[in-house]
Parts: C-alpha cells; structure tokens; sequence
C-alpha cells in the first residue's frame, strides 16, 4: 500500500462527501475542515506496524499534513458557527 492510491481518490472524496441533496452546501472554511479530517482519520486507520518502512513514511507525511490543519481549525469552527446546529452536528463528528 501507499499513499498514492489514497490521495488520487481525495478529488472524489471531497466531490461526494458535500453532495447532499436537499440540504444548502456548506460553508467553504467548513468543507475544508471536513476535507482535511476526512483523510486525516483514513490515513490514521491505515497505520499498522507491521507495513514496510516506506509505507509508514508515506502515512505519516500524509498524517502531518492532514492532520495539524484540521486539528488547528476545530475550535474556530465550533465558535463561529455554534448557533448552526447541523454545522455543529458535522463538527461533533470529530475530536481531535
């Protein structure tokens, strides 16, 4: 396994995971969030020692580089939008 599989299916992740019907579309700054923590919580599922270095090293870049922005970016987004309950519903999802 590596990280390339993973990250050419990012576009397809994000082009369906805000494509609800019925319901407004998110706020950018929100989707962003969502993007980033998406992968970020996949790539921590996808960490086993037992995989090769190289695959280890190719999780863990991805991990510092989904993770720290989407961790970064919660509390200000629970802020801004604690009046929105289905924004807040999404955020709830995730604790980081």
């Amino acid at each position: 396994m590596t990280l390339r599989d993973p990250v050419l299916l990012t576009p397809l992740l994000m082009m369906f995971a805000f494509s609800v019907h019925g319901e407004q579309p998110l706020p950018q700054d929100v989707q962003h969030f969502l993007s980033n923590a998406e992968m970020c919580q996949h790539l921590a599922g996808e960490w086993d020692s037992s995989l090769p270095e190289e695959d280890k090293k190719d999780i863990e870049k991805g991990i510092n580089t989904w993770c720290p922005p989407a961790k970064k970016a919660l509390p200000g987004l629970r802020e801004k939008y604690k009046e929105n309950k289905e924004i807040i519903k999404k955020l709830s999802e995730y604790d980081f």
